[in-house]
């Protein structure tokens, strides 16, 4: 653990960029995608959050572990937590926490589809379908339909809870070939579905860059994941197509341990990396066992009205910021230094120079640096 560090969280932030996203989607039911312990945020105190102070009553996550943890920390909170992708459906001992604990699994697949249509564990679980529309991950295959459909009826089921897709391409503009054929394909699986006189009472498609593109918003539900913490999803070519104008919930803060002169051409570090200009040299108490990636040399971060730059190899528990011989600083040693914030473009130059995608930033964070709520 941390004391120098601190990964602040703002609630009033989340708050904010919820209401941004209601404003895009005025008529749709929201699954507030949580996994990955809420994109780094922490799984537990964002989830708790958003169904007290926001409203939000059915969440997804991506493991049957983050499902059931979930339930067992909130016990007394009533809403609807989704499985996406790791299902455990083919271990019975796995299969019983869907009913003990009121999970629901996303069926992507049809062996899964018979082991939920055969044991009574499901029995009171909504049935909730994911089909492969070009994604060509997890989901059911459109080709299969016929079958399908048939095992459907064979189990005596008439209707379907919740059917839904993933788009594969939603960074692109929305009018993309591959996005277009996807929309189209879906509604060729809801029409078939209702001729064969299956009942489909909840669907969804768009993600966060489907979202932020006024994109699918005629179905039931919508699955924010990304957006809902700050960053857009779309791609720099098409950031100004984007409808939502969100704010960053984090930011990333950490101690200055050490400062030292140095020359041009110093070896600097493991590795013996020369330091590209001479200047003042800033130990930061962050490096990659704390999420700060070595994908960071080079990273240039603005602070107190200067540029420091990543110099040397990122090691596990420090980092090198150069701050070169014409600037000035106040910073001492023991001082605060903010990597990222949300009044800052460091997070975005951060991601752009470690060529990394916001995703892996924000989930990269780890326990060693403590997580602060504020607001």
């Amino acid at each position: 653990m941390r004391f120098g560090s601190q990964f602040e969280i703002s609630l009033n932030t989340l708050d904010s960029n919820f209401q941004k996203v209601k404003s895009i989607c005025k008529s749709n039911e929201v699954i507030f995608m949580v996994k990955a312990d809420a994109y780094g945020h922490g799984l537990v105190p964002i989830t708790r959050f958003s169904f007290n102070e926001l409203g939000i009553r059915e969440f997804g996550c991506a493991s049957l572990g983050e499902g059931t943890t979930l339930r067992k920390e909130l016990p007394k909170d009533f809403f609807e937590i989704y499985i996406f992708s790791d299902l455990g459906l083919s271990d019975p001992e796995l299969r019983e926490f869907y009913s003990a604990l009121r999970l629901t699994p996303i069926i992507s697949n049809e062996r899964d589809l018979s082991i939920f249509l055969e044991d009574e564990n499901f029995k009171n679980i909504p049935l909730c379908l994911k089909f492969n529309t070009g994604m060509n991950r997890l989901g059911l295959e459109i080709s299969r339909m016929d079958e399908i459909i048939k095992t459907l009826k064979i189990a005596g089921r008439k209707s379907i809870d919740h059917l839904m897709t993933h788009l594969a391409c939603a960074s692109l503009s929305i009018e993309n070939k591959k996005n277009a054929q996807q929309f189209e394909r879906f509604e060729q699986i809801k029409t078939t579905l209702k001729s064969s006189g299956i009942k489909v009472d909840k669907t969804s498609i768009s993600n966060s860059g489907a979202i932020e593109q006024g994109a699918g918003l005629k179905e039931s539900h919508v699955r924010p994941g990304l957006m809902m913490y700050g960053p857009s999803s779309l791609i720099p070519a098409i950031s100004s197509q984007s409808k939502y104008d969100g704010e960053l919930i984090s930011s990333l803060k950490t101690k200055i341990i050490s400062i030292n002169s140095i020359k041009k051409g110093t070896p600097i570090g493991y590795g013996a990396n020369v330091c590209p200009a001479s200047g003042n040299v800033y130990i930061a108490a962050l490096g990659y066992g704390d999420g700060f990636s070595t994908f960071n040399q080079g990273v240039e971060i603005e602070y107190m009205e200067n540029t420091f730059k990543v110099v040397g190899r990122v090691n596990m528990d420090m980092a090198h910021l150069l701050l070169e011989d014409e600037n000035t600083c106040q910073l001492k040693e023991n001082d605060s230094f903010v990597i990222w914030s949300r009044e800052t473009d460091n997070f975005k130059r951060i991601c752009e120079r470690s060529k990394m995608i916001p995703y892996e930033v924000l989930t990269s964070v780890t326990s060693r640096v403590p997580k602060i709520y504020v607001d």
